[in-house]
């Protein structure tokens, strides 16, 4: 079949998807308009491969972001008793971190 038939499906499957629609509801509306079963395969796939690769990133910022709040934790211990400051490792490391894992976070909840 012509490949903007599956983008076609696909922008379906994500408007039904935004409705709150299941993947069982998807699919059974997808054999309701007399949608080719292997069509519906590969907009489901499709959709699945989106929703991994956004969810594999998510968890790569929470990490970064948590990394750099241990970052800043240990700098800001290791310099605060000496003459070095340390200012950017207690502020700047920890909002950049807080702001990684928000971002994570966020990606991951939607």
């Amino acid at each position: 079949m012509q490949p903007t038939n599956l983008q076609d499906h696909y922008a379906q499957l994500l408007s039904w998807k935004k409705q709150g629609l299941t993947i069982d509801e998807i699919s059974l509306r997808f054999q309701q308009t007399g949608v080719p079963e292997n069509l519906i395969q590969e907009a489901l796939q499709k959709w699945k491969q989106l929703l991994e690769k956004k969810r594999n990133t998510a968890f790569v910022f929470c990490g970064i972001g948590i990394a750099l709040l241990s970052l800043g934790c240990f700098v800001t211990l290791l310099f605060f008793n000496s003459d070095t400051g340390f200012d950017f490792a207690l502020y700047g490391l920890t909002i950049i971190g807080v702001v990684c894992v928000f971002k994570g976070m966020y990606d991951l909840m939607s």
